[in-house]
């Protein structure tokens, strides 16, 4: 787990990823603060969870269509894209991307593919079947390569 960062032990490519919370925007907030300190670049990443539904039997067997479509997740990457786009141009961001998969694991596996040695991210306070399950950053947090910055709102 050791990452050597350049620049005098500062960041030098920080991932922020943005749920379009309030915590998030705290978040990019904190990244760009540090980001100027450090000279860092600041990329921006949105997860789109694609929702899984099973089909059950008595639709299955009446001929009805699955409960998921790719219109809909097409539907659901073009608006997060959209979002995200403005919310990069609002903090002068010309990097993000939004990808569909699992917030958890894809957030760690990008940043370890494109060597960000931060991660920011919102700090959600869990309760109920959240806490006994785990959060995002929490699993972030305990997989990530590189140092997790978990900003509370």
């Amino acid at each position: 787990m050791n990452m050597v960062v350049e620049n005098n032990g500062m960041y030098k490519h920080i991932l922020v990823a943005v749920d379009f919370s309030e915590n998030s925007q705290k978040a990019l907030e904190k990244a760009q603060a540090m980001a100027s300190q450090c000279h860092a670049d600041i990329e921006l990443i949105h997860i789109v969870e694609i929702p899984v539904y099973p089909v059950l039997e008595d639709i299955a067997v009446m001929g009805m269509p699955g409960l998921w479509d790719e219109e809909l997740a097409q539907t659901l990457l073009e608006t997060s894209n959209t979002k995200l786009q403005k919310l990069a141009n609002q903090f002068q961001i010309t990097n993000f991307k939004v990808i569909e998969g699992i917030p958890s694991s894809d957030i760690v596996e990008y940043a370890s593919q494109k060597q960000h040695d931060l991660i920011v991210m919102g700090a959600h306070g869990v309760s109920g079947i959240k806490l006994l399950t785990g959060s995002t950053t929490n699993s972030v947090i305990n997989h990530a390569k590189c140092d997790v910055l978990a900003v509370k709102l």
